[in-house]
């Protein structure tokens, strides 16, 4: 991705507004939100996910401060059900009462908020894309890839993964450091990731996309003291109150095999979930899984040192983090992609968005069929996953180059500009 196919699609001077853009950006966001509440409440989604969200609610009856060791406290896989901040139990309590309510299945209610997600995180792309001066023609194609992208409506409203609701707050962050001048966007977009971090951990990343870009050491406290104490303060009587099973919070690593470095360390493990096969980690893939911590964190070090060095616009910032962490996660399922996806169109590639996501279709596709043979899985799921891999880095060592081009012209522009 060089710096040149980033304006994959044209700008132009043309109205903020405009009757026909307003309608039809209205229609592209109506059609995505019907489309998953279509989803939503005719299809069976992904059980084990969709289970664990009745499972919280009727742990949160029984003993509101008690729910992790109640789920999560299990020595064997899988672990627990509720590998995440308490942030969503806000959500989870009274959908489960309107489904009681009104005979509605919870199983579809609960997948309305990621739904309302989606359209949220479109608009914001879209009129991001506006203020920095693209068409409206761009501007439709950035809200379409999200409201109409397969890989949001499948997450969204097939699947009910909450990674839309997670991720919307951490949008919305770079979206108010980017665009306001105020001396207060450092508490807002603080605010904003901590919201985020409340309902799953990995938006508090976004801190690092924003801090190199602070005015000052005093916003720089301004955006990590919220957006820190948000999730802390949201988690704090669980922390307190609740028993073993809440550690799993901060230990959780996913599962190994699904893409990322373990697929590229045995491609076979997905033939175990989508094709009955019996593969089992062991080897190299199992000792990358037991340091994936490590891995992920040191190329997070590094990507925050690059960042710290060449101080780029906040978005783009997020643009090379996620795909700092696409590449060097040990572990991937295909709800990750939520993460980026929306930076990547903010920074305005938008042609990479849409391959991407057609890329990575057939491995959709194969992750809620069932009775698939093996010829399948590794034609549609584990070659595309690994070619998902190499583009991505790919794309990461282009964006780490336009980083650093970026900075340097920007040195040459201050330099000319110096009074003689």
């Amino acid at each position: 991705m060089s710096h040149g196919q980033t304006l994959s699609v044209s700008r132009a001077a043309e109205p903020v507004g405009g009757t026909a853009f307003a309608s039809a950006l209205w229609l592209v966001l109506g059609l995505g939100i019907v489309i998953r509440v279509v989803l939503a409440f005719t299809t069976h989604g992904q059980a084990y996910d969709l289970q664990s969200f009745a499972l919280v609610d009727s742990a949160l009856h029984a003993h509101v401060f008690g729910v992790y060791h109640q789920l999560d406290n299990f020595p064997l896989p899988p672990y627990g059900r509720w590998p995440y901040p308490p942030g969503f139990f806000a959500f989870i309590v009274p959908l489960a009462s309107v489904a009681r309510a009104t005979g509605l299945a919870f199983t579809g209610l609960i997948r309305v908020p990621a739904s309302l997600a989606d359209a949220g995180i479109a608009w914001l792309v879209q009129d991001y894309l506006g203020w920095r001066g693209y068409s409206h023609r761009a501007r439709l194609a950035a809200a379409a890839l999200v409201a109409l992208g397969p890989s949001f409506a499948a997450i969204s409203g097939y699947h009910g993964q909450i990674d839309s609701v997670a991720i919307l707050p951490a949008v919305a962050a770079a979206y108010v450091w980017m665009r306001s001048g105020s001396d207060r966007r450092g508490y807002w977009a603080g605010a904003l990731i901590g919201a985020g971090a409340a309902i799953k951990t990995v938006p508090i990343l976004m801190v690092l996309a924003l801090l190199p870009t602070a005015r000052s050491w005093r916003e720089a406290v301004r955006l990590i003291v919220p957006a820190v104490a948000i999730p802390l303060a949201t988690f704090a009587p669980w922390l307190i109150l609740d028993g073993p099973g809440k550690s799993l919070v901060w230990t959780y690593r996913g599962g190994p095999g699904l893409g990322g470095i373990s697929l590229l360390t045995d491609p076979a493990l997905p033939l175990t979930p989508f094709a009955g096969a019996h593969e089992t980690v062991h080897g190299l893939t199992q000792a990358v899984f037991d340091q994936a911590r490590w891995i992920t964190g040191v190329a997070l070090v590094c990507a925050a040192g690059w960042l710290a060095r060449y101080r780029p616009p906040a978005v783009l910032a997020a643009v090379l983090l996620w795909l700092t962490v696409w590449v060097f996660g040990v572990t991937f399922f295909l709800q990750y992609l939520v993460w980026g996806l929306p930076f990547l169109i903010m920074a305005g590639y938008l042609r990479q968005v849409l391959a991407l996501q057609l890329a990575v279709l057939p491995a959709t596709v194969i992750s809620y069929t069932t009775g698939t043979a093996h010829w399948e899985v590794w034609l549609l799921y584990t070659v595309p996953m690994i070619l998902f891999w190499l583009g991505s880095v790919a794309g990461l060592v282009a964006v780490a180059q336009r980083v650093a081009r970026g900075s340097q012209r920007r040195a040459v522009r201050g330099a000319t500009e110096l009074p003689a």
